[in-house]
């Protein structure tokens, strides 16, 4: 990891709370616009493209913090319906507390959750309705094979190194938006978990 980009990330972040005083905001400037040249530079390598969706019915592991700017993107930024945006998460959120609830094994929970074929409450006609606001697990998700390929629930595609190493990069970035409000922010856990949570909750006032 270069020490000059990492300076120029953390820089970012104190631009970003200069600038904006909401999570999506924060989180566009200071995680995804400087990522998504990455993800520019990996496209003529990675096969995937608009309308492949296999990966959104995948268990999907994300910060706090990005809950949060996902929620205040759905309700500041966008024309989504809130109250149906709410139902399918609560929906999605009940069928995976149900799934973990009944496992006796947790090492196979991915491959295991992924052959339900219960996709993501965002997405749409295989598309992603909240594609601006996607948190960074989406983001750098990606497969250098055959696309056919992700149908199969062991993951053993190719990847990219510089999208891996990025992912990591972008993920102390993260930390440090997260602990400028609350370092439990920085904290992990399952997407629709955590955006059922929050909806119903009043974590958007920072």
């Amino acid at each position: 990891m270069s020490d000059d980009l990492y300076s120029s990330l953390t820089r970012r972040v104190e631009e970003a709370f200069e600038r904006y005083d909401s999570y999506f905001p924060i989180l566009h400037y200071a995680v995804y616009v400087p990522l998504q040249g990455l993800l520019d530079a990996a496209a003529g390598s990675i096969s995937c493209k608009s309308g492949c969706s296999f990966c959104c019915s995948r268990l999907v592991v994300t910060s706090r913090v990005e809950g949060l700017a996902l929620a205040d993107y759905i309700f500041g930024y966008s024309s989504l319906d809130p109250d149906r945006v709410s139902a399918a998460v609560s929906t999605h959120a009940g069928a995976l507390r149900s799934f973990m609830d009944g496992l006796t094994e947790e090492k196979d929970r991915n491959e295991i959750w992924f052959t339900k074929n219960i996709p993501c409450p965002f997405l749409e006609n295989a598309l992603c309705t909240v594609y601006e606001a996607r948190p960074l697990s989406c983001r750098t998700y990606h497969s250098l094979d055959d696309p056919g390929k992700c149908k199969e629930p062991l993951r053993t595609v190719g990847q990219e190194k510089m999208l891996t190493d990025a992912e990591a990069l972008f993920q102390m970035v993260l930390y440090r938006v997260a602990a400028k409000v609350d370092e439990r922010l920085a904290m992990t856990g399952l997407f629709s978990l955590i955006m059922d949570e929050i909806i119903k909750s009043d974590m958007l006032k920072k």
